[in-house]
């Protein structure tokens, strides 16, 4: 079983994918003002920052305030679901496709069982992922579905690769 936490994969991050996942929080159309903030909250309070205070910052202020340190667990896989769901569609509809589940340009569109693909399905489509997109690219990918939904991508922690100790 994997390792991985959204709250430890933030730290294994560059001070630039830091900044750039937390923009993305800012970006994500598919978050309301009230989801953006419930993910926020526990930065926020730990910080003891004010919402109001933070949404008078321009985007890329608060990109940098939130890249500056650590996050919540909450508030760091919910940036990196919105970093992927913003930034790297191509990547999510490309791994969809090779595990047969519908979606809509990365978005799945019906319920489906990852208890139904095979070991041997899932590191096809690893490495159909591999030949496409970077492997700094796959294994954040990789690593933030195990991270975030552990109970349905529990099929991807031997592609996960072990956090640093």
């Amino acid at each position: 079983m994997s390792g991985w936490t959204a709250r430890l994969l933030w730290k294994t991050l560059s001070p630039e994918q830091r900044r750039q996942v937390a923009l993305s929080l800012w970006n994500d159309r598919h978050l309301d003002r009230m989801e953006r903030a419930q993910a926020l909250l526990p930065w926020l309070s730990a910080r003891g920052i004010r919402v109001t205070y933070l949404e008078k910052l321009s985007r890329d202020k608060r990109a940098e305030t939130m890249a500056a340190g650590g996050l919540p667990e909450e508030t760091a896989s919910q940036a990196l679901r919105s970093f992927h769901l913003t930034e790297r569609r191509e990547l999510l509809g490309k791994f969809l496709d090779l595990l047969d589940i519908p979606n809509d340009d990365g978005l799945i569109t019906e319920d489906f069982d990852t208890a139904d693909l095979g070991e041997e399905k899932v590191s096809a489509a690893v490495a159909g992922l591999r030949e496409s997109f970077s492997a700094a690219d796959v294994d954040l990918y990789i690593r933030t579905l195990v991270a975030t939904d552990r109970e349905t991508w529990s099929v991807l922690s031997s592609h996960a690769g072990s956090p640093p100790t």
